[in-house]
């Protein structure tokens, strides 16, 4: 959207985004960006919270004003979650040491993730034109040393965490979105598949598995586990 934005200016277009990994919106540079720190997929910040997106929309929309540009403002407010996981049980135990495989832990969630598209009408699956068993054979072929092409190793692993954090949202006691987040990067094998399929990707002579492994694999809020051996 960055790299669009020059041409719709050049047709007489104000244009502004919202930036979410700033490293690309520095080598893009956009006429008009607001740098936010929100996790990747939300680009206004917390959900189920009107007022504090129309801070974020109205931040973007000011700066359709300045005429100073290429520039990137960096947004304020930074989003801060409940974190204390006092009470929080998942009904299934999903630590990598209690299932053998992570095909097995997909079609574990398969019937979680039935319910939570049945109370929800809807599912964000679906990008990758893959069926969850197909995309956790796709990493696991990655992690085997068999490298597909970046795109469609990314949009397979979209389709996956949404597939997990849609699952969870169906547990009788589904937490927040922190708690969800946090029971997917420290307690299943598709986590601990992404962390140990980052240093393979960021080695790889392809550059575009580097951006992948580098930049968009693990959400910068999760870097820190690349240092912990699972």
């Amino acid at each position: 959207m960055g790299a669009l934005g020059h041409f719709l200016e050049r047709e007489g277009l104000a244009t502004a985004g919202i930036s979410l990994v700033r490293e690309h919106t520095e080598k893009v540079r956009p006429p008009r960006a607001l740098w936010v720190t929100f996790e990747l997929g939300r680009p206004l910040g917390r959900p189920d919270d009107p007022p504090f997106q129309r801070r974020v929309v109205k931040a973007v929309l000011d700066l359709l004003a300045r005429t100073d540009g290429p520039l990137i403002a960096d947004y304020p407010e930074h989003v801060t979650e409940d974190t204390d996981f006092t009470g929080w049980a998942c009904p299934v135990n999903l630590a990598p040491t209690h299932i053998d495989s992570l095909g097995a832990e997909i079609e574990r969630l398969a019937t979680w993730h039935d319910r939570a598209v049945a109370a929800q009408g809807r599912t964000t699956i679906g990008i990758s034109g893959l069926d969850m068993p197909a995309a956790g054979a796709m990493v696991n072929g990655a992690l085997a040393g068999s490298l597909p092409p970046a795109q469609a190793l990314k949009e397979a692993i979209d389709d996956l965490k949404a597939y997990y954090l849609e699952a969870a949202s169906a547990f009788p006691d589904s937490g927040t979105a922190s708690m969800r987040k946090e029971w997917f990067w420290s307690e299943t094998r598709l986590g601990a598949a992404l962390l140990a399929l980052q240093p393979k990707l960021a080695a790889s002579d392809d550059p575009q598995h580097k951006i992948l492994g580098n930049l968009t694999l693990i959400p910068a809020t999760e870097r820190h586990r690349l240092t912990v051996t699972r």
